[in-house]
Parts: C-alpha cells; structure tokens; sequence
C-alpha cells in the first residue's frame, strides 16, 4: 500500500494500488444480492444514526427553552430524520455515489441554536445556510487550488489525533447510557440493570461480528440492537414497576409527531440576520474539520483515498449543498456521522447503495409516527452498549491513523501536537467570545483542531531545528544576501 505525501512528507490517507490490500464484502458501486440483504443492511445504519439523529433536536429545544423559561419548540425530531435522509441523498449525488458516508445531525451547532433561536428566531436558520457555503467556499477552493493545501493544514500526526477525539469525546454519552456513571443516571430503574442489558447488547454484537457466519457476519449491530431491545423487553415483562419501557410513547397518541416542523426562514427581522450568522455560521470551520477527518477515517477502514477520488472538494460541496437545504425547510445541519462510518468499518460493507437506502427510510420514518415511537422507546441502555463498540472503534480508527503513517513520536513536534489536541479536544476546554447578546463559543474538536493545525504550521519539521518560521526568515534573508553579493560581483560592461 502506498501513501501519498504531503510536501512535508506527512502522509495523508492511503492510496490503494493493490485491490487485494483490503477485501471489502460490498465495494461503493456493488448492491446487495437480494432485496431482503439490502434492506436489513440498510436499517443497520438507520438503527446507527437514530438515537444521535434525534437527539439533536431533544437538546436544541431543551436549550432554547431553558433560554427562554417558558417551553419552545425549535424542531422535532422528524425534521432531523427527513433533513438526514435528504441530506445524504443529495450527498451520494454530488459525490457521484463513490462515497458510502450517512449525514446525520450534528451536534456542533447544538447549544448556538437552541441559545440564539429565542433571541434571533428563524434567522438562525439563515445562519445554518451561511454555514452550508461556507462549506462550499472550502470545496471550491480545494477544486482549484488542488488538496495540497488540506495535506499541509491536516497530516497525519493532526488527523489521527483529531479522530481519537472526535470518538473519545463523545464517549460519556455511552457511558452514561449504560448506566456505569451512576451520578448521570435518570432512568426510572437501577442503573445496575442498565448495566446488564447494555453489557448483554454489547456482548452479543461483539459475538455477531466476530463468531457468526454468513450473512449475520456483516450485522452485528442490528442483531445488538434487536437482542437487547428483546432482553429489555422481557425484563421489563418480568417487572413492570422497574418501567425500563416507556409504553407512553405509544399509548399516547397526543405525542405523536407525523411529519417535520417545516419553518419559513423567511419570516425574520433583517436585525437579527448578521448577529445570529455571527453567532452560528463560524461552527462550520469546526464540522469541516471533523467532515475532513470522518473521510480520511472512513479511507481509512475501506482501502480508499476519498480525497483524491471523488475529491475532497466534491465532499465538501455535497456536504454544503445539504446544510443549505437544512436551513431552507428548518431542520439542524448534517455533518458526517461516525456511527455509521464505524458500521462500514466493522462489516467491510461500503455500499452506497445500502447507505442510500437508508436515506430513504429515514425520509419516511420522519412521516411514520408509531414507527418513531416504537424506536423512541428503545431503552438508553441499548445504545448505551452499542455505542461503547461504535465510539471506540472510531478512536481506534485514530491511532490506526498514527500507526499506519509511522509518525515518529521520538520527535517531540509530534509529541506536542498531539498532546495539545488531546488535552484541548478531551479536557473541556472552552474559549467563549461575547459580542453583544451574542456569543461565539469554542470547544472540544474545534479548539484541538485549530491548536494542532497551528502547531503544525509554526513547530520545526525535523528534530533538533528553529522554529519553522523563525527558519523561513532566516532562508529569506540569506537568499537576499546571496544575491547582493552576486550582483556586486558581477563586472560593469
């Protein structure tokens, strides 16, 4: 396998010469054999992208109305699942179906909307346009400046770092899910169940993918899935009082949601355009590096260079294109989703037949209320287990990264990189800019991106010299001395 190289000599994303160097079960442009193969694959990734999907929207109301002190609904959740579905249809479009990635709502531009929309309203909508071109900006500036410059801002001993905080990062959700924080346990029931039932989920995929055979071979996390909403199920059956599933939310039909809250960007104050682009549309600097990271992450897993073929910019725009839609109807912007890149790297299933499909269950589950229930109901625990499996395969993905590019951490440049990534991405780190009633916020991934891409700009490239662009000047100097010189001694005709 050979690596293509930066003009650093950082070594970016695998190219693969050898087709035989990764055997995938599904290359991108094969389909599934049968239509019952296809499909269950597909909910494979709708089962992956769900409870992240739906939870953007919970937090973003939950938000806006703590901001407001009154209860406001900013969207429901079936305008994530139907901005989700389109979104990746639009994807698999631009990106000329090469690419088996899912988008689903991020949860970068969470807190800014549901602070911002109860003082801006649906102009945070235009804001989360501004965002999408953005987006687009960088995929036509990759187009024709060339990735050169993606290579020299992102190398290797930056990406890997970034990817093992982009699924450490959200790994206390997992953990709280399976009831092992028992200081962040809500749940009705003992978190000591909870810990059961997301042990036995995790346990049975983690068999799935490694023992079964056949076809349950590349399903291991719908058969998680499905096993520990069972077990669930029958401990519920067997105890009612413990009340580990909510029957409300399908007993009661006042709650049912059966189609997206659709919202008329266009109902705004022009005074409150610019502040609430200012306060949101920044946050896209932050997705574009974790979109750019979930690429390299997923060429990773499959044995392909998405950077190079179709193109970091067609990603780029895609990904732009579907934000704008996002705004357009009023739905949360999509971003790249780990969840399912962990599902291709797990079942080596990289079809974008089988994540299109997907798309478009998520499109009509966001009009199926009872469907969305019965998943609604599905026990925290669950996820909780497969997310612990999804999560750390991510960062695992990281340090995959690091060891397949053998970045030298002999180096101390290296050393501090990654260490300031880390420390940045992992430990909380906030910088909050105020402006006004508004407010730009910096953390996590968006805080150890810029700080690892800065120091990988400014720190030395090899052991034991200046700093790089204390060595820049000192070149230039030396270059016009050099040619002082030689004009001095070149003899008067």
């Amino acid at each position: 396998m050979q690596q293509i190289k930066s003009k650093n000599n950082a070594e970016l994303a695998p190219k693969v010469l050898d087709e035989n160097a990764l055997t995938l079960v599904l290359e991108p442009h094969e389909r599934p054999k049968s239509i019952g193969q296809w499909i269950i694959l597909s909910f494979q990734h709708v089962f992956a992208m769900f409870g992240s999907t739906v939870l953007v929207p919970m937090i973003i109301n939950a938000t806006a109305t703590a901001k407001l002190g009154s209860p406001i609904e900013v969207m429901n959740i079936s305008m994530a699942l139907f901005c989700s579905g389109v979104g990746t249809l639009v994807y698999i479009a631009c990106t000329k179906a090469k690419v088996p990635m899912y988008l689903g709502s991020s949860f970068a531009y969470m807190s800014a909307i549901g602070t911002n929309f109860p003082l801006y309203g649906n102009a945070v909508f235009i804001a989360i346009m501004v965002a999408g071109l953005i987006y687009i900006l960088f995929g036509v500036v990759a187009y024709y400046v060339g990735t050169k410059f993606i290579e020299t801002l992102l190398p290797a001993v930056v990406v890997g770092p970034i990817i093992i905080v982009i699924g450490i990062g959200v790994a206390p959700s997992a953990v709280d899910n399976a009831g092992l924080n028992a200081t962040n346990w809500k749940e009705g029931y003992p978190a000591w169940l909870g810990i059961i039932i997301a042990l036995f989920t995790a346990g049975v995929t983690m068999i799935m993918a490694l023992k079964a055979k056949g076809f349950f071979k590349i399903v291991p996390i719908l058969s998680g899935v499905i096993a520990g909403y069972l077990f669930a199920m029958i401990l519920h059956l067997s105890n009612p009082d413990w009340g580990i599933l909510n029957t409300k939310l399908l007993t009661d039909t006042s709650a049912w949601e059966w189609h997206p809250s659709f919202k008329k960007f266009w109902d705004v104050k022009g005074a409150d355009i610019g502040p609430a682009i200012i306060a949101i549309s920044p946050l896209a600097l932050v997705a574009i590096a974790e979109h750019i990271g979930e690429h390299i992450s997923l060429g990773y897993m499959t044995g392909k260079n998405f950077v190079k073929k179709p193109g970091m910019h067609r990603t780029l725009i895609a990904d732009g294109i579907s934000i704008v839609f996002d705004g357009l109807v009023g739905g949360p912007p999509n971003t790249t989703y780990g969840e399912n890149t962990s599902v291709v790297g797990m079942t080596k299933v990289a079809s974008v037949w089988v994540t299109g499909l997907a798309a478009i269950f998520a499109i009509i589950l966001s009009f199926l209320a009872p469907v969305n229930q019965i998943i609604l109901m599905m026990p925290k625990p669950v996820m909780g287990g497969i997310s612990m499996i999804m999560f750390g395969l991510i960062a695992a993905n990281g340090i995959r990264v690091l060891i397949s590019n053998k970045i030298d951490y002999g180096n101390m440049r290296n050393v501090f990189i990654t260490a300031l990534i880390l420390v940045l991405g992992l430990g909380s780190a906030v910088i909050k800019i105020t402006t006004g009633a508004s407010a730009l916020e910096f953390n996590g991934v968006a805080l150890a991106a810029f700080g690892g891409i800065i120091l990988n700009l400014i720190l030395p490239r090899k052991l034991n010299d200046g700093f790089y662009l204390w060595n820049w000047m000192k070149a230039q100097i030396s270059t016009r001395k050099k040619t002082s010189k030689s004009k001095d001694k070149t003899p008067n005709n």
